[in-house]
């Protein structure tokens, strides 16, 4: 039993310290999307909402994995060719994985891209009904963005994504955050 508490004392003394040299991050954001699609001479285009949460992990001084979780924020309607046609979209979630290269150019200030893959679920609901329609489609993901430290672990970030670029949809997006090293 002794051996036991002392390996589990051990273990979480071990667990502590790995953790402490960890860069684990968080960051929250609110992203403006704009969602274009052309087919057989029609453009519609609609600019929903969505927040974002991401927890990243430092592999390399220049290199991090990130997970991405998405939820709508909300809704717009649909346009074709500059007209509205009584159908209102927004994003019900995403979610997926990035690698995210990146590099101080000063004290304060780091660049980086972002490229990975978001599983993206969408919603068209009709505005005079009930009716909606669902799909979930993946899409390779990619951008670049800047963070601002104000200090050693609290900065601001900017980025702007392609989080959809499939079946002809093209979802970009604006945004904007904070963020939290531990």
């Amino acid at each position: 039993m002794k051996k036991m508490i002392r390996f589990l004392s051990v273990t979480a003394v071990l667990a502590t310290a790995a953790a402490a040299q960890a860069q684990v991050y968080v960051e929250g954001s609110v992203a403006a999307l704009t969602a274009k699609s052309s087919s057989d001479g029609v453009n519609t285009e609609t600019k929903p909402s969505a927040f974002s949460g991401l927890v990243g992990y430092n592999v390399h001084p220049n290199v991090d994995v990130e997970g991405y979780l998405g939820l709508g924020a909300g809704k717009s309607s649909i346009t074709a060719n500059g007209k509205n046609i009584g159908i209102d979209a927004k994003v019900k979630s995403s979610f997926g994985v990035f690698v995210k290269p990146k590099v101080m150019v000063s004290p304060e200030v780091e660049v980086f891209g972002r490229l990975g893959f978001l599983e993206n679920k969408f919603e068209a609901s009709d505005q005079s009904s009930n009716a909606s329609n669902v799909s979930t489609q993946g899409s390779f993901a990619f951008g670049v963005g800047a963070n601002y430290y104000f200090d050693k672990r609290t900065y601001v970030t900017g980025s702007y994504m392609n989080y959809h670029n499939k079946d002809g949809l093209k979802v970009n997006g604006l945004s904007i955050g904070v963020g939290y090293k531990f």
